[in-house]
């Protein structure tokens, strides 16, 4: 069994994550202030957002089609 290292964890910009989602990054800072998708926070406003982690956010709110 693989043991995921931190080099195989893919992170998102807010960007990244509002087009891939297809939402404005309004929505994915609503997300994140409202404590719908856990961050990692390298600044004051720079986040990173794991891929797993919004791939599981969006099928929980049942958006599986915008999922490869």
């Amino acid at each position: 069994m693989h043991t995921p290292q931190l080099t195989d964890i893919k992170l998102l910009t807010i960007q990244e994550v509002a087009d891939w989602a297809k939402v404005s990054t309004k929505t994915v800072y609503r997300w994140i202030s409202d404590n719908k998708i856990p961050t990692i926070r390298l600044g004051e406003r720079t986040y990173r957002i794991p891929e797993k982690v919004i791939i599981a956010y969006l099928k929980q709110i049942g958006y599986e089609h915008l999922i490869d």
